[in-house]
């Protein structure tokens, strides 16, 4: 027993230095069971380490979820936005307004006359090639 090795404790409550095997603190970390200083006041760690790292194990696979749900979110997003630029530039080559649902044969003209402040920047107007009128 004289190669035990002693680890300095403190009483959080009354401040007395004191020791404790080594194997007997460590156990008392492990299973979060408690002990007593030398004048009696309770001492106990209020989170083992196994309650430490399954907490620590939660929050990872917590945090885990939630970028995987903030993933599938982002590429909800950008899916329909991508749509709503497909469906834009489709309905503009065909010749129809993207404010005023109306179509028109000068598409570029009108917007530039009716509709001078609206952003086009990802869909841009095609000329309506080959339409004949009846």
């Amino acid at each position: 027993m004289a190669d035990e090795v002693l680890t300095r404790m403190v009483c959080g409550e009354c401040g007395i230095v004191f020791a404790m095997p080594e194997f007997y603190r460590a156990e008392r970390q492990q299973t979060g069971k408690g002990w007593y200083c030398p004048n009696g006041h309770s001492r106990v760690y209020r989170e083992s380490d196994a309650d430490k790292f399954k907490r620590e194990r939660d929050n990872a696979v917590q945090q885990l979820a939630r970028a995987e749900d903030e993933r599938r979110a982002a590429e909800a997003r950008a899916y329909k936005a991508e749509a709503s630029e497909r469906r834009l530039k489709k309905r503009a080559s065909a010749g129809v307004c993207p404010c005023c649902n109306r179509t028109f044969q000068q598409l570029a003209r009108h917007m530039t006359s009716k509709h001078p402040t609206f952003k086009a920047e990802a869909a841009t107007v095609v000329p309506i090639k080959g339409r004949k009128r009846s």
